[in-house]
């Protein structure tokens, strides 16, 4: 670079333009050389940049598979990954919120739940006469009476748990599905309300 005057130039694309492939032979030619321990051997801005990013996401990638192994096997059975970004659930409103993180974590007017903490007073069945549950949501026979309306809806209603909880799995992963779904059934204000 200190004996010839480089210029660089920004290509659209890597095929039909000139000199692109002398450029290609030449980068891999440079690569393949013995390092001198000069500037040329040096990491560029971008290629830290890019060491950085996947330092930073095995480093976060081990703290996600050491805490999680921490949480209640109902949480790990949603095969959650961590990110660091806004989760799409958050745009929901605080009701819905609040519904798809009792499901998540299984804390909420459940039968299981009321049953451990002793509440003598709570309703632990559906209008339906089947047991609050979180997989009872889509299993309730009221809220399959709207089943050609449910959105990504299975070929068949769920019959057993695990086909109902294979099928919240993909409601929570796409929160505007969950929000219709409950819309749609409307199973919390008037088929199981609390």
């Amino acid at each position: 670079m200190q004996t010839y005057n480089v210029g660089i130039r920004w290509c659209p694309g890597h095929t039909g333009i000139e000199g692109n492939e002398t450029a290609d032979k030449l980068a891999d030619k440079g690569a393949e050389a013995a390092e001198d321990g000069g500037l040329a051997s040096q990491p560029t801005s971008s290629g830290i940049g890019t060491i950085m990013r996947e330092l930073r996401d095995i480093a976060r990638k081990s703290w996600w598979d050491e805490k999680s192994q921490k949480l209640s096997a109902w949480y790990r059975a949603w095969h959650l990954s961590y990110t660091v970004k806004k989760p799409k659930e958050l745009d929901l409103p605080r009701t819905v919120l609040h519904r798809l993180l009792a499901l998540r974590t299984s804390h909420g007017d459940f039968h299981w739940y009321h049953t451990k903490f002793r509440h003598e007073d709570a309703n632990n069945h559906c209008t339906c006469g089947g047991r609050k549950s979180p997989d009872h949501l889509v299993r309730c026979r009221k809220a399959q009476r709207h089943f050609s309306r449910w959105p990504q809806r299975p070929d068949l209603p769920p019959t057993s748990r695990a086909e109902g909880l294979s099928y919240l799995r993909v409601l929570l992963e796409a929160p505007k599905d969950f929000a219709r779904f409950l819309n749609i059934t409307g199973f919390y204000n008037r088929i199981c309300p609390r």
